[in-house]
């Protein structure tokens, strides 16, 4: 995953797309474990998986505000890093 995809991924107005997007880097870039985020978020790794696919919209409303509370997180401790 390179910063031109998460550029253009930020700019789609869709937002499941743009935590897609800081979840592809924390995973690739900062190589943070689906697992540390499931232990985290709370959210099973299955459901991780699926929002990692194109099934969004299967995932809970909960589920989702519990990923991007930490994912968000996450991405505002490691900014510097990067």
């Amino acid at each position: 995953f390179n910063k031109i995809s998460f550029l253009y991924y930020t700019a789609i107005d869709e937002k499941d797309f743009k935590l897609d997007a800081f979840l592809k880097v924390l995973l690739s870039y900062h190589n943070v474990s689906k697992k540390t985020i499931s232990k985290m978020s709370g959210v099973d790794i299955k459901e991780i998986d699926k929002f990692l696919s194109l099934k969004k919209s299967k995932i809970s409303a909960q589920d989702k505000y519990k990923l991007a509370i930490t994912i968000m997180s996450l991405r505002f401790f490691l900014k510097d890093i990067e």
